[in-house]
């Protein structure tokens, strides 16, 4: 099974299990499908080279499955 990497950028105010779609600053969706445990990597590879992360900000990456977000892309 293949899966899609969601990137949230989320406040360090915001308690990790608050950090979701509707509380981040930005939600990016990663390129590409990949096995689960490449997925997390490739999730925080991209967040770290998207220029979205700043000081006081931290990332959460969701690895799901066909688009159990209703987003595509």
């Amino acid at each position: 099974m293949l899966f899609t990497a969601y990137v949230a950028v989320c406040l360090s105010t915001v308690a990790v299990p608050e950090c979701n779609k509707e509380t981040a600053l930005n939600w990016m969706v990663a390129p590409g499908q990949h096995q689960l445990a490449f997925c997390m990597i490739n999730g925080q590879r991209y967040a770290a080279s998207s220029g979205m992360v700043h000081d006081g900000e931290y990332v959460k990456i969701f690895c799901k499955a066909n688009d159990q977000f209703g987003i595509t892309g």
